[in-house]
């Protein structure tokens, strides 16, 4: 089993001067130390485990979003109890296979709809934001609201995704909850 701290580190309870650096920098989670430690206690509960290659882990609201390896996903999946026990621990279970790309990830969230398109804007200060644009009709297709996407978009790929319906655009109706509203005021007050 590969996951995203060092074994020894999980057995010792201190990380390594390696994952402690990654830890400081943001590059990896405290819920995902916590939650690679409640996998290496089940290992040999689950045999299935020892192929798992876990990449990224995050939890959102109710839900428990993993990110694997490509071709690592049924180690998880296999091992029924082992799903039930997530599900109670942590909530919804979203399982994807990775290294995961923004229009893999969003096309799978949105399915059956499909995104207008995807526009990166990159701020003065270097950061990207991608902006997807969702077609009004597809409101009552997809299963997750604009802040769900948000969220989970932006847990997995590490940057900032937002989520905009077209006739939220064309109206010039901008809500006050609206991240990307809210940014796009605040970039205008700057640039003044």
């Amino acid at each position: 089993m590969r996951l995203p701290v060092c074994r020894w580190d999980l057995e010792s309870d201190i990380l390594c001067p390696q994952c402690q650096e990654r830890l400081d920098k943001g590059e990896l989670s405290k819920f995902e130390v916590s939650l690679s430690n409640w996998l290496l206690e089940r290992e040999k509960l689950y045999p299935s485990l020892d192929n798992l290659n876990l990449l990224r882990a995050q939890r959102i609201r109710n839900r428990l979003i993993l990110v694997v390896k490509k071709k690592t996903k049924d180690a998880l999946t296999s091992a029924t109890g082992l799903m039930e026990e997530m599900q109670t621990s942590f909530g919804e279970v979203m399982i994807m296979e990775g290294p995961v790309k923004l229009r893999s990830l969003i096309r799978m969230l949105i399915s059956p709809c499909v995104e207008l398109g995807i526009n990166n804007l990159y701020l003065p200060d270097g950061v990207k934001e991608s902006i997807v644009m969702l077609r009004p009709e597809d409101k009552e297709k997809i299963s997750y609201s604009k802040d769900e996407l948000r969220e989970i978009a932006t847990a997995v790929l590490d940057e900032i995704v937002l989520f905009r319906y077209q006739d939220e655009q064309d109206e010039g109706d901008i809500e006050e909850d609206d991240e990307f509203g809210k940014k796009l005021r605040a970039y205008g007050r700057r640039r003044r």
